[in-house]
């Protein structure tokens, strides 16, 4: 099992610069799931508690109720939250039957304190997603 998570693992690019030691030290941090489509798991406003990489299938993503995108197989989410422990900034239900590494905080403070590389990913990861959205933004006609 501990295998298939470190190969599953190896194919995301958040973890592509890490060693195969490192992917097993994340794998032992994570827990893996599966759900069906039509699943909610974060809601925006509600307090986050999980960190999720998308290892199959595919979410949709929504703030203020309006879709922004859709995310496939090597996506991740939830980082905000496990970087501030704040309140979820978007909505995503899955639409399609999804496999999903999942951390807790605590799996995922451990995670980025033991491999810098990975939360300089995450923070350029959150950086391009905030230019995205300020794009879209600044392209939409206020109501």
């Amino acid at each position: 099992m501990a295998d298939a998570k470190v190969e599953a693992l190896s194919r995301v690019p958040l973890f592509s610069g890490c060693t195969p030691r490192e992917l097993e030290f994340i794998a032992a941090h994570t827990d893996e799931v599966s759900v069906p489509a039509g699943k909610e798991l974060t809601r925006q406003g509600a307090l986050g508690h999980t960190f999720y990489v998308l290892l199959d299938g595919e979410v949709d993503v929504t703030i203020d109720g309006r879709h922004r995108t859709k995310l496939h197989a090597g996506d991740f989410f939830g980082e905000i939250s496990m970087l501030d422990q704040g309140e979820g900034t978007a909505t995503i239900v899955t639409t399609k039957p999804c496999r999903l590494m999942v951390m807790s905080h605590a799996q995922f403070r451990d995670v980025v304190k033991s491999h810098d590389g990975i939360l300089v990913k995450v923070l350029e990861a959150m950086a391009a997603r905030l230019r995205k959205d300020l794009t879209v933004a600044k392209q939409q006609p206020l109501a």
